[in-house]
């Protein structure tokens, strides 16, 4: 009976230890610096565009991608982002409302980019809030996102020439 007892207890290591592996268990999201935000606004501001706007960054894009992508974003030292809006529309009328900003948790290192679209009509008001995570940061991509590295969920992708 002792002879069963090691090759069990062995074989029940080996499982654990490979059904774990590294790329599984890591989900962590990227930690980013005040240096790494130069990416973000070139020490000043820096313009970006976006790319497109997913409801589920595996194969959906999100039915207000066309109102979105034609717009101009600058990302400024101060948590600002001032949209300079193209010629489509997110709703009906002139009357749109476009704001954006990001916030960074410099504890965590979390940068959070809030984005809200809406018009005022009469009595009216119909709106879009959401907020994302910054997932990635490079010199001419970034991407906020809802989800992790390996399942983005509704996700914005910038770029920058």
């Amino acid at each position: 009976m002792n002879k069963l007892k090691l090759p069990i207890a062995f074989t029940f290591l080996l499982i654990i230890f490979t059904a774990c592996s590294k790329d599984d268990a890591d989900t962590s999201y990227e930690i980013y610096t005040i240096e790494d935000l130069k990416l973000l606004h070139n020490n000043s501001s820096k313009t970006w565009e976006l790319e497109a706007y997913y409801q589920n960054y595996d194969n959906w894009i999100s039915d207000k991608n066309d109102c979105l992508i034609d717009d101009i974003y600058i990302f400024k030292t101060d948590n600002e982002v001032e949209v300079i809006s193209g010629n489509e529309n997110c709703y009906y009328g002139d009357s749109e409302i476009a704001e954006t900003s990001y916030t960074f948790y410099e504890e965590e290192g979390g940068v959070w980019l809030t984005m809200t679209r809406g018009e005022i009509t009469d009595d009216i008001v119909s709106s879009t809030f959401f907020t994302l995570k910054l997932i990635e940061l490079q010199e001419d991509r970034m991407v906020f996102s809802s989800g992790d590295k390996r399942d983005y969920k509704t996700a914005l992708i910038f770029v920058t020439n």
